[in-house]
């Protein structure tokens, strides 16, 4: 009669220890399942921010070679400009009016930016 619960306890403790391996094993599946897609993750956005980044170095190649050929351009007006009004007024003051515009223009764009820059908001709260 003594050898039926200690059957029975024995059976029960292998019953647990199959259960905890399970477990054990269930845990382990998990934590290798989450490392395996961390990795992935990881490997995913260096991918997407090396594509990123290649994309960016060309859009500014592009954005600096047109401000290279806007400034040439805004450089040609002002000497067009002063070619033809020397013609009319003289170099002296055909200068004078295109350097005086060229500074009006840049004065009233730099008050619009700084206006501008001020309404940005710098933390989080003010907007």
């Amino acid at each position: 009669m003594d050898e039926e619960p200690i059957a029975e306890e024995s059976a029960a403790e292998a019953a647990n220890e199959a259960e905890a391996k399970t477990l054990t094993s269930q845990v382990t599946g998990l934590i290798e399942d989450v490392r395996l897609l961390a990795h992935a993750e990881v490997e995913y956005y260096r991918v997407k921010l090396s594509v990123n980044m290649a994309a960016t170095k060309r859009i500014l190649t592009l954005f600096g070679i047109a401000v290279i050929c806007g400034s040439t351009a805004v450089i040609t007006l002002i000497l067009g400009l002063l070619l033809i009004l020397a013609n009319y007024l003289g170099p002296i003051a055909a200068t004078a009016i295109v350097t005086g515009a060229a500074l009006l223009i840049s004065t009233i764009l730099m008050k619009m930016a700084i206006k501008g820059a001020k309404k940005l908001p710098l933390d989080e709260n003010d907007a």
